[in-house]
């Protein structure tokens, strides 16, 4: 049972599923999995939800341990017992579960004997403890059977100290008594349930060690009893004297100082005057420096300790950064990838948070865990974005707009919109707020869609637009976007004027009778569709009435398409066409599910085509009449050719750099020209407010018609494939069967961001004897194809993306270019 999340043991868990946490520099279920080896079994099932692909991927089909492995993945949680009844398939004789996540070397086969000797469909592995209090307490007669259960009692219910841990030997039978697809428990509802039925259960009580590493304090506890020899686990390395394990290829300076009960990790370094004191774990591939003073301290893989720094009693995690001098002190954690500056200090229980940055000489004496030390930037390719109330808190809104409102001329007007969901109202009014404190007046449309904020924006004369929204790709996050007079993103050099005034604090301070208005413009929705139907509708009607199945997405389109679509006289079926607050996160499974559909809906309604608008009405995804589901590139490509089809000028088409060269086949044939962007919703509305571009398209079902709004608007969207379908006298299925073939592949690589610049100086010097281009990353032009090497902005992974002549070239020009760039990634 490899599903658990450890929220007790972060930041230990920040970066990883519970089960995956080394315990002497090796995950705590591959400890497990040696256990179950050990004794007989070779065929195992993992139950998966937590970062599920973490486990998979390190742990594989069981080849390297010589088992057996699959996997059950959860979509959502099942609970103990529904984890395993999720697993049922590969359970058809009596099987073992044992956690994933808790540390143990109980004789496992004397478990099974016992169950095997017994008439029970359950057998539980208990255990004496001296405080039970924290575990289910399980009572048995004299013969074994279990009479009781306790979930963490109270002293006064104590009536004794066998505790429940986790291990059970089960028989196929107990499938027939645990509900699918829902929460179910294993101890609290199925156990009691049987018995409730008459079945007899058993304990066997069993010697051995077996800890739940719950906690930083057992987890810390746990390395103890290992090197303490109070279990039987397995520790790498070749054992030394003093009880110390020494890994191979380790490089130990002969004028180190190694105490007892030490673990010194696979190439690892540990260079002259360090000290490793007793009961301390380093990691592999770690150099200690220097001087350097460990005790009783734990440090994960690819750590670096500097020179004469001092780690009393600390955690360290993988890839962290401890510059010289610097002082960690007792029942301190350090998360993944995070920086201690030289000479910094970092109090007693302090725990520090994956990625971050203490400067050199802080003083640390309360835990870093949301707001980080050292932020990158404020804006990133989604304008301002993070977490609800972790890294987007009304705190920081307020500043944000006292800032941007700081660099508008006092009294100036802003428009202000949001999403229907209740944190971008919290979020919006502290914006409002913001803004009227440095002296703008706000223009407050409530709800609306970014295509209605920045129509407003634009063509009402005001100075800026803001609009909050959850993040698509993310429901947990929320998203500040900020406009310009234009209603386009902010231009880089204006995000940089902001965040400098947001990090200095520097902000224009409104007295009592300059403070900024709020309004509430009447008839905005009503402008926004007379636009729409003016740019749409200005070489005169639709003139072939047509069936349109729309799913709005419960965004604000609902307020627009039904009006503009009576303009059309288009036969619009409506699915979802409200918005509704206490619907805000749609999971993977539900976007299958209403895609499915209104798949559905156009073959019962003998639709034109089928369209899926986004929470935002800016994306859209198409279904055609038989039912395909256009992937966003085909929807691209269909567009492109539409456009060109029944464009009545030269101009050209905008399309990012990681589109298909399938765009530029079809616009040459229609004698239009492709202008390729940078691949930031910004590069593309540049591009369409040129004069010479007519279109614009991104990669992900965003489409831009400059005659209307320069960007991404979905009810322009929907109307405009309706214009070219009837000029066409076509039907979408024909569009895209006549398109060409296009092979695009993408795979994002791993990339700390201080090894981003090393991958890009060795991508560019391919200019020597290759055929580059520079405009955002490095694009390297072949004659079977082209690949884009791209750093992402705000995550630490370096995107390649490939398009070849074929699938095989494709699939070989992504392996080329990933092993590169992981080979530069990995260079010193």
């Amino acid at each position: 049972m490899a599903g658990g999340e450890g929220t007790r043991l972060r930041p230990l868990t920040s970066m990883r599923p519970k089960p995956m946490v080394p315990i002497v520099n090796q995950p705590v279920m591959e400890h497990i999995l040696g256990l179950v080896k050990h004794h007989g079994m070779d065929e195992v099932v993992a139950t998966l939800m937590f970062m599920p692909q973490v486990i998979e991927d390190y742990f594989g089909d069981g080849e390297e341990w010589d088992v057996n492995i699959s996997y059950a993945i959860e979509e959502t949680p099942l609970g103990t017992a529904g984890s395993v009844k999720n697993a049922e398939e590969a359970l058809t004789e009596p099987f073992l579960v044992i956690s994933g996540d808790a540390l143990t070397d109980i004789d496992l086969r004397k478990v099974i004997e016992f169950h095997d000797s017994h008439d029970g469909p359950v057998t539980i592995a208990l255990k004496r403890v001296p405080d039970p209090l924290e575990f289910g307490v399980v009572i048995t007669d004299e013969a074994g059977r279990i009479t009781r259960f306790l979930e963490k009692p109270s002293w006064g219910q104590v009536f004794s100290d066998t505790i429940n841990t986790g291990i059970y030997v089960l028989d196929p039978m107990i499938f027939d008594h645990i509900p699918a697809d829902e929460p179910y428990d294993f101890s609290s509802q199925l156990f009691p349930d049987l018995m409730k039925k008459g079945f007899p259960l058993y304990g066997c009580v069993v010697d051995g060690y077996w800890c739940d590493v719950g906690s930083l304090d057992s987890y810390r506890q746990v390395h103890r009893d290992i090197l303490d020899d109070k279990t039987m686990i397995y520790v790498p390395g070749a054992k030394a004297r003093n009880s110390v394990w020494v890994g191979k290829g380790a490089d130990v300076d002969p004028g180190a100082h190694i105490g007892n009960k030490v673990v010194i990790g696979v190439n690892t370094k540990v260079r002259r005057g360090a000290v490793l004191g007793d009961y301390t774990v380093i990691g592999d591939n770690c150099l200690i420096d220097y001087d350097a003073d460990l005790q009783h301290s734990i440090v994960w893989s690819d750590s670096f300790i500097g020179a004469g720094s001092e780690l009393k009693g600390t955690v360290v995690c993988r890839r962290a950064d401890i510059r010289a001098r610097a002082r960690l002190q007792p029942g301190s954690t350090i998360g993944d990838e995070t920086m201690v500056g030289h000479g910094a200090v970092v109090g007693n229980g302090v725990q520090v948070y994956p990625y971050k940055r203490i400067e050199d000489g802080a003083t640390v004496t309360s835990s870093l865990i949301w707001e980080n030390t050292a932020v990158r930037s404020l804006f990133g390719t989604d304008g301002v974005s993070g977490l609800v109330n972790i890294d987007i808190t009304p705190e920081l809104a307020l500043r944000v707009a006292q800032a941007f409102g700081s660099i508008l001329p006092n009294k100036a007007h802003v428009v202000v919109s949001r999403d229907s969901t209740r944190a971008a109202r919290m979020i919006k009014r502290s914006l409002v707020a913001g803004l009227n404190s440095a002296g703008i007046n706000v223009r407050d449309l409530r709800v609306a869609s970014p295509g209605i904020t920045r129509f407003t924006t634009r063509d009402t004369r005001c100075l800026g637009g803001v609009h909050v929204a959850a993040s698509p790709d993310d429901p947990q996050s929320l998203e500040i976007n900020f406009y310009d007079c234009d209603g386009i993103e902010l231009p880089s050099w204006v995000e940089k004027k902001v965040e400098r005034l947001y990090f200095r604090q520097e902000f224009r301070r409104s007295f009592f009778d300059e403070v900024g208005e709020i309004m509430y413009p009447p008839r905005a929705l009503e402008y926004y569709t007379a636009g729409l139907n003016e740019a749409l509708l200005e070489n005169g009607p639709i003139c072939r009435k047509c069936t349109v199945v729309a799913d709005m997405g419960l965004s604000p389109a609902s307020f627009v398409l039904p009006i503009a679509g009576v303009s059309w006289d288009v036969e619009l079926i409506a699915l979802r066409p409200f918005i509704d607050s206490e619907k805000t996160r749609v999971t993977a499974v539900e976007r299958d599910a209403q895609l499915e559909q209104l798949v559905r809906s156009v073959d019962v309604f003998q639709a034109d085509f089928g369209i899926s608008i986004d929470a935002n009405a800016e994306r859209v995804t198409f279904v055609t009449p038989q039912g395909r589901v256009l992937d966003y590139d085909t929807a691209l490509h269909a567009m492109v050719a539409l456009w060109c089809e029944t464009s009545k000028t030269g101009a050209g088409i905008a399309v990012p750099l990681t589109a298909s060269r399938v765009v530029e086949r079809i616009a040459g044939q229609h004698g239009h020209d492709v202008i390729r962007t940078g691949t930031s919703r910004r590069a593309l509305s540049d591009a369409a407010h040129s004069e010479v571009v007519g279109f614009a398209g991104s990669c992900n079902g965003g489409y831009i018609f400059p005659r209307f709004l320069v960007a991404y608007d979905a009810v322009m969207t929907l109307g405009m494939m309706l214009r070219m379908l009837t000029e066409m006298d076509t039907d979408l299925d024909t569009v895209v069967d006549r398109l060409p073939e296009c092979h695009l592949r993408h795979y994002a690589v791993h990339c700390p961001f201080d090894r981003k610049g090393a991958v890009m100086r060795h991508m560019a010097s391919l200019a020597e004897t290759h055929e580059v281009e520079m405009t955002e990353g490095v694009r390297v032009v072949e004659p079977e194809g082209w690949t884009l090497v791209l750093p992402h902005a705000s995550d630490s992974v370096v995107d390649v993306y490939v398009e070849g002549d074929t699938v095989a070239t494709a699939e070989a020009l992504l392996e080329r270019y990933r092993t590169m760039v992981e080979h530069a990634v990995a260079e010193e």
